[in-house]
């Protein structure tokens, strides 16, 4: 919908439009609704977890030869949930400290010739495709921006000489015309750490202050398309609040599958619709890596970019809020790139965003001795210190992938009927049934604007990388500089198999065939033999009988089947995204922009969307099994 205006703002030399016309998020529109669906969910959810304990506790004197396998299942069931019930408490926290305030006006700054502060803007690149890095380089130069107050540089750390043939091919066909671009590429000294992309940001501001500073910083990554008014949009917020040091909009990818596989873009949808707006109320906004803008004079008050070898975005963002300043989220799509396109690339952002995270959360004490971070507020180290628990719960998970089957493994067909005769389970039984509801319930309230089923496939994520981020958790326990990663730029990541494109696709058995999916194979197998034997022995013994304390230890383990079995599926059935040629657009000055503008636009409200089979699946086993 177009933008109305609503006034007009001078500051200094610069003129500014203050407009409104973004349409509110769902948590905006009926806040209430959000907070009793969350506080409803997790408290039946918690009142299960006290009910199933103080039920085990009550028979373990009548049972305990073999009640341990049910104290096991269900303290299993809890750890597979911790991850899920660590976020739902990171995004309840905001939603209830959150002061109710209107969200940030949109504003632009006017005049593409007139007064602008100078900004410097940088586009990191490590052996990415050359035509990717040029079509982000002349988004970045085509901005409704005054040409002689800003420069773009191209900040290549793979040292590509045709890279630097394009870039200054670009250069001298904008001429006059477009701002100035350089090309900057660092030579480290013998035995001297890179640091990766931090020590690439860190060069380009310590070059570009050399050359003569701006007063105002900008970074994309190397495939981050803007948007002609990125600039204009982002810098009034720095102009007209002298606190910010840093505005970073929203993320969105050009390149997913519709059905959206891996939770790619759904993750992100979720994300800057409703959990980063809520952090920038309770001001725990974090840079997200790229296409923010920030204050050099910042940078340099914290001492220059500070180095990590991963998440040098939010070490910036903690180091920042750590000195006083702010940082603001802009809810406007002014930016798309492309995702991991791949079975490969997708697992191996994933391992590197954990590594990204324990990082900095080692670095600062897991938010927890105030000395090391005097400034920050409690909403800024409550949610970190809850992301921080997150991100080592892949531990728990594995355990639990591994344990949760010999528990639920069938001795004597007998072994419960004591207990089923003898002890009512009415209440447990009807408490679990409304947590079942009221989480799906909950779902649809929260994921229903950006897609239940493509939430689902992100949350899967937990299960089935877990291996990998577990492998992660566990090096980063170990004494520094014990395991050193090699950094791979997801941009370079090659999938042999080629498994989008419909026609470099390689045979189903070659897809099939390798290390990583026989791991899941084997799992599916060692998982699903104690569940069918299970389910069979409700089938082969009377049904006073037919009992295990808590069937939602079955449902947990056949969710756990059915999650782990998404990268096979994903290899039999692989969706086909066009070439990247395909997805792009030529506008009217010439460049190529993608087709999708950006944004969650293209999740339908259908009723399949909201339920599954694997929903009825679950229904059926809870019938089966407990109520049958």
């Amino acid at each position: 919908m177009p933008l109305a205006k609503v006034a007009d703002i001078y500051r200094d030399s610069y003129h500014i439009q203050q407009s409104r016309g973004r349409r509110q998020e769902p948590h905006e529109r009926n806040p209430r609704r959000f907070q009793y669906s969350y506080l409803t969910t997790w408290a039946l959810w918690c009142l299960y977890v006290v009910f199933q304990l103080k039920f085990l506790y009550s028979v373990q004197h009548e049972a305990s030869d073999f009640l341990w396998r049910a104290w096991v299942a269900a303290l299993i069931e809890v750890c597979l949930t911790i991850s899920e019930f660590d976020f739902a408490l990171n995004v309840a926290l905001t939603l209830f400290c959150a002061p109710k305030r209107r969200a940030r006006p949109r504003y632009k700054l006017i005049g593409s010739s007139g007064a602008a502060p100078t900004i410097d803007v940088f586009i990191t690149c490590c052996n990415e495709p050359i035509n990717i890095i040029i079509d982000t380089l002349a988004a970045a130069a085509a901005q409704e921006y005054p040409s002689h107050r800003f420069r773009v540089a191209v900040l290549d750390d793979g040292h590509d000489e045709k890279l630097r043939e394009a870039v200054d091919t670009l250069s001298k066909a904008l001429g006059q015309c477009g701002p100035k671009i350089l090309y900057l590429s660092r030579r480290l000294n013998p035995g001297e750490l890179s640091h990766f992309k931090a020590g690439n940001l860190q060069y380009g501001i310590n070059e570009t202050k050399r050359l003569g500073g701006s007063e105002f910083l900008a970074s994309l990554d190397a495939d981050m398309i803007v948007q002609p008014d990125w600039l204009a949009k982002l810098i009034p917020h720095l102009l007209l609040h002298d606190e910010l040091a840093l505005a970073i909009p929203p993320q969105c990818y050009y390149n997913i599958p519709d059905k959206d596989p891996f939770g790619q873009q759904a993750e992100f949808d979720f994300f800057f619709s409703i959990f980063e707006p809520l952090k920038d109320r309770v001001g725990a906004t974090m840079c997200t890596g790229t296409g923010f803008v920030v204050r050099r004079s910042a940078i340099d008050e914290i001492g220059n970019w500070p180095l990590a070898d991963t998440g040098e975005d939010y070490m910036c963002s903690i180091t920042l809020s750590n000195a006083g300043w702010k940082i603001a989220f802009i809810q406007e799509d002014l930016q798309i790139g492309l995702g991991p396109d791949s079975l490969r690339s997708h697992v191996k952002q994933r391992m590197r965003w954990t590594d990204a995270g324990i990082e900095v959360h080692k670095a600062l004490g897991f938010y927890l001795p105030p000395w090391r971070i005097l400034k920050l507020t409690w909403p800024e180290r409550i949610i970190g210190f809850l992301m921080a628990v997150r991100d080592f719960c892949p531990l728990l998970n594995v355990v639990a992938l591994f344990v949760l089957p010999i528990a639920l493994f069938p001795t004597e067909s007998d072994e419960f009927r004591m207990i089923n005769s003898q002890y009512d389970r009415t209440l447990l039984r009807v408490l679990f049934l409304a947590v079942r509801v009221s989480h799906k319930t909950n779902d649809i309230i929260v994921y229903g604007h950006v897609g239940v089923q493509r939430v689902i496939n992100f949350q899967a994520n937990d299960i089935w990388v877990a291996p990998y981020n577990a492998i992660r958790c566990i090096y980063s326990l170990l004494p520094s500089g014990t395991v050193k990663f090699a950094f791979e730029p997801t941009g370079t990541m090659v999938s042999k198999a080629n498994e989008r494109s419909a026609i470099r696709r390689t045979p189903l058995p070659y897809r099939l065939f390798s290390p990583d999916l026989a791991m899941y194979a084997l799992y599916i197998i060692y998982a699903s033999v104690p569940l069918a034997l299970r389910i069979v022995a409700y089938t082969s013994i009377p049904s006073s009988a037919r009992f295990f304390p808590f069937p939602g230890v079955i449902i947990k383990l056949l969710d756990c089947i059915m999650k782990m079995s998404v990268p096979i599926r994903y290899m039999l059935f692989p969706p086909t995204v066009p070439d990247r040629e395909e997805l792009l657009q030529v506008d009217s000055k010439g460049l190529r922009r993608p087709k999708r503008k950006g944004g969650n636009q293209h999740v339908e409200r259908v009723l399949g969307d909201w339920f599954s089979w694997m929903d009825l699946a679950e229904l059926c086993v809870i019938w089966y099994c407990d109520w049958r």
